[in-house]
């Protein structure tokens, strides 16, 4: 069976796809000669996965900052007469803007590690993600190993989260971080990633661990992993919205001031199952005002 969803030693459509990938974002950022020089250097095998890396960080600074700006610009400028003016709420301050941006930017120099980890696994055979359909009899089978993959990563977010909230060590020196961000006027679509990175990393891990077991499509699984962070960006906005049974910004809100609820990522299924789901009040969403004493 393993073999059906790896790769043999002449064709191996992982490497082929990415070495493609490399070459453009190599050639179209003007560093061919930095990837020459990387396989000089460090070797071909080496060069590669450097390679890699620095297209993903890239990549992944590029969703940040471009998602982040969408919901700047439609929340606080477009629409914000209807979402802050007739709400009567306040915007959040710049300041905490700011240093939203300047953790989430540090932080995307290890987060794009985590896509480089699944691309070694992926191309020397520990996964079962797949690249052709046919390997695993079509798309009926494609969808139906997709929702379970999705079922499992949204109960390993599910209780990584919750530990990192009920450790005491973990909440202290790793996710702590985040929750100093423990106000509505303090969320903003840039707190995103604005993680300390080992938390970022384990909150995403179960992402790469399942494909371990469970079949994925090779573009399925890279693209879920960077929507992961434009989903971030959705949740973190501190607006009202029913989306149920999405887990969408309402229900993160409350996350963020109440701490020991709603510790889904897409829905709200384990946290009703496991008795941690909280119904936000639509009234505490009107009235939101800045501490002005700070």
């Amino acid at each position: 069976m393993k073999a059906n969803f790896g790769t043999s030693a002449k064709h191996n459509p992982y490497r082929e796809f990415n070495v493609w990938v490399n070459d453009l974002f190599f050639y179209y950022s003007g560093l061919t000669e930095v990837s020459a020089l990387l396989n000089e250097k460090l070797g071909e095998e080496y060069g590669y996965f450097i390679g890699c890396y620095m297209r993903d960080l890239v990549a992944g600074t590029a969703v940040y900052w471009l998602t982040g700006a969408v919901w700047h610009i439609s929340i606080y400028y477009i629409l914000a007469d209807r979402l802050f003016t007739k709400e009567n709420r306040d915007q959040p301050t710049i300041s905490i803007i700011i240093d939203q941006m300047v953790l989430a930017q540090a932080s995307l120099f290890c987060y794009a590690a985590l896509p480089l980890l699944s691309e070694f696994l992926i191309e020397y055979n520990y996964t079962k993600v797949y690249f052709y359909t046919e390997q695993v009899g079509g798309w009926g089978w494609y969808t139906a190993f997709l929702v379970l993959y999705i079922a499992l990563v949204e109960i390993g977010i599910y209780w990584m989260h919750r530990t990192l909230h009920t450790n005491k060590f973990l909440y202290k020196y790793v996710h702590g971080l985040h929750h100093k961000y423990n106000k509505a006027t303090t969320l903003t679509p840039w707190a995103s990633l604005a993680f300390n990175p080992l938390d970022g990393i384990l909150q995403a891990s179960p992402y790469v661990f399942f494909v371990l077991f469970v079949p994925v499509h090779y573009f399925t699984h890279l693209f879920l992993l960077f929507f992961s962070g434009i989903w971030a960006t959705n949740i973190h906005d501190a607006l009202w919205g029913d989306t149920e049974p999405i887990m969408g910004s309402k229900y993160h809100t409350v996350h963020h001031t109440h701490y020991h609820y709603n510790y889904g990522q897409f829905f709200i299924f384990c946290d009703y199952f496991w008795g941690t789901l909280k119904i936000p009040e639509r009234e505490r969403f009107r009235n939101i005002r800045n501490d002005k004493s700070k």
